[in-house]
C-alpha cells in the first residue's frame, strides 16, 4: 500500500527541507564563509535561521486527531520519552558551555547526556523510519513522528556542526579555552569525536532520498 504525504504534513515537510537546505550550506561552504554562525548559547545562528526558532519548529504538536486513538497517545509518548526529552538535555548540555568550569563539565557529561541520543539520531532518514516502524501506531502518526524525528536531527546538527568547525579553544569559542571539550569535540582517536563525525556525516543526505522515506509503503502493526 502507498501512502503519500497529507496535506497537514506538507508545511512540516517544507520546514524540514528548508532546515536542511541550510544544514547542507553550512556542512560545503564553510570555507567559502556565506554563512554566518557563533558557537555557543542560543546565539548560534545559520542564515537568519537561530537555535530557538529551530527548537519552536521541532515543538510543534501534533493534530488533536493523531491523539484521538490510545494507540497513537501512547506512540506520542514514547516518542517523547525517547527522543525529544533527550534533545532537549543536549540543547541544556550545550547552553550550560558559558566559561572554562562549565566547559570542563560538559565535557565530563558526555558519554551520559550526549552520546546516547546522538548515537541513536545517527543515520539517514530510511534508518529512522525503521526505528519509527518498531513503534505501534497508526501510519499518519508513525510519518509525523518520523518528521519530528528528522527535525531533531536538524537540531543537533545546528550544534555539532560548528563546534567541530572550531578549531581554537579560546574563551572567545565555544569551547571556552577547555582542553578536555576540544578534545571530546575534536580528538581524532576520541570515541566521542567518532560519534559527532559520524552523526554528522550521516546528515549528508539529499532531498530525494528524505522525500523517499515518506513515498515508500508503510507497513505497522496496527494495520
Amino acid at each position: 500500500m502507498l501512502i503519500t504525504i497529507s496535506s497537514p504534513f506538507r508545511s512540516i515537510m517544507i520546514q524540514y527541507l528548508i532546515i536542511m537546505k541550510y544544514s547542507i550550506i553550512l556542512t560545503f561552504a564553510s570555507s567559502l564563509l556565506i554563512y554566518d554562525s557563533t558557537c555557543y548559547g542560543d546565539a548560534c545562528q545559520i542564515n537568519g535561521l537561530s537555535q530557538e526558532e529551530l527548537k519552536n519548529l521541532s515543538y510543534d504538536p501534533p493534530r488533536n486527531e493523531l491523539l484521538s486513538e490510545a494507540q497513537d497517545k501512547k506512540a506520542w509518548q514514547t516518542f517523547v520519552e525517547t527522543y525529544e526529552i533527550p534533545v532537549g538535555k543536549v540543547q541544556n548540555w550545550y547552553n550550560s558551555i558559558v566559561d572554562k568550569n562549565s566547559a570542563d563539565a560538559a565535557a565530563k557529561s558526555f558519554s551520559t547526556e550526549v552520546s546516547p541520543i546522538l548515537k541513536k539520531l545517527t543515520g539517514p532518514a530510511a534508518d529512522m523510519k525503521k526505528q519509527v516502524l518498531s513503534i505501534p501506531a497508526s501510519s499518519e502518526m508513525q510519518k509525523f513522528i518520523l518528521l519530528r524525528i528528522l527535525q531533531l536531527q536538524s537540531r543537533l546538527l545546528v550544534i555539532f556542526l560548528p563546534m567541530q568547525s572550531e578549531r581554537e579553544m579560546d574563551d572567545n569559542t565555544c569551547y571556552r579555552g577547555s582542553d578536555l571539550l576540544f578534545d571530546t569535540i575534536l580528538e581524532p582517536t576520541a570515541q566521542s569525536a567518532l560519534d559527532v563525525a559520524k552523526f554528522i556525516d550521516s546528515r549528508n543526505e539529499s532531498q530525494e532520498h528524505i522525500e523517499a522515506s515518506f513515498k515508500e509503503p508503510w507497513f505497522t502493526s496496527a494495520e
